[in-house]
């Protein structure tokens, strides 16, 4: 995240694909929107330990930490592994990913309880942004990403899956259905407005 502050490299990318979708658009609504980008997406990698944090508290509360504690386990090991779909080095860009996969983990523990329970364990508002930042990712990476939730959700090796993973999905990536493509009636997305960027086909770390 230093490194946008520093060289803005996120904010250009986003200006760059407003300009492309909306040459007309004024300059002062471009920035705006690219601001309001950078802002949505760095708050989103920030709060990413924060959403681990609060998912822990809440499976404790619901007495169902010992039948997840695996996928905690499992989301500390990918952050530690030197695999990676999107490099980091490329700045906000590179770990949207990792938040992103982060945030998925979560978004499945808290839809598996709703499942058992008919209660989901953290607010619907915590992956309100999770649709539009797989859009903003795109494919192939997006849907690496989706497989890696679903295989890492079932405790399978996080070094053997991203490989099979990366051998598996071609460019163009593959529909799949999960908790974050879920709408949610009455709630916009702040990032609804800003265009595809198609970071996955920019990068690609695995």
């Amino acid at each position: 995240m230093e490194k946008e502050e520093a060289e803005g490299g996120f904010r250009t990318l986003v200006l760059e694909a407003v300009r492309a979708k909306s040459p007309g658009m004024p300059v002062s609504e471009a920035a705006s929107l690219a601001g309001t980008a950078v802002s949505v997406v760095t708050r989103f990698v920030r709060e990413s330990p924060d959403v681990v944090e609060a998912t822990m508290r809440a499976a404790e509360a619901a007495g169902i930490v010992d039948q997840v504690a695996p996928i905690f386990e499992t989301a500390m090991q990918y952050l530690d592994e030197e695999f990676d779909f999107i490099p980091d080095s490329v700045g906000l860009a590179g770990v949207i990913d990792d938040a992103y996969l982060i945030y998925g983990l979560m978004q499945e523990i808290s839809e598996r309880h709703r499942a058992i329970n008919g209660e989901t364990l953290l607010p619907s508002m915590t992956f309100l942004v999770m649709q539009d930042i797989k859009r903003l990712i795109g494919d192939p990476t997006a849907t690496r990403l989706e497989m890696a939730i679903v295989a890492f959700a079932r405790r399978q090796n996080v070094k053997d899956t991203i490989e099979q993973i990366a051998q598996r999905i071609g460019c163009e990536g593959l529909a799949m259905e999960m908790p974050s493509t879920a709408k949610m009636p009455g709630e916009r997305s702040p990032l609804a407005d800003v265009p595809d960027l198609e970071l996955g086909k920019r990068w690609s770390g695995v």
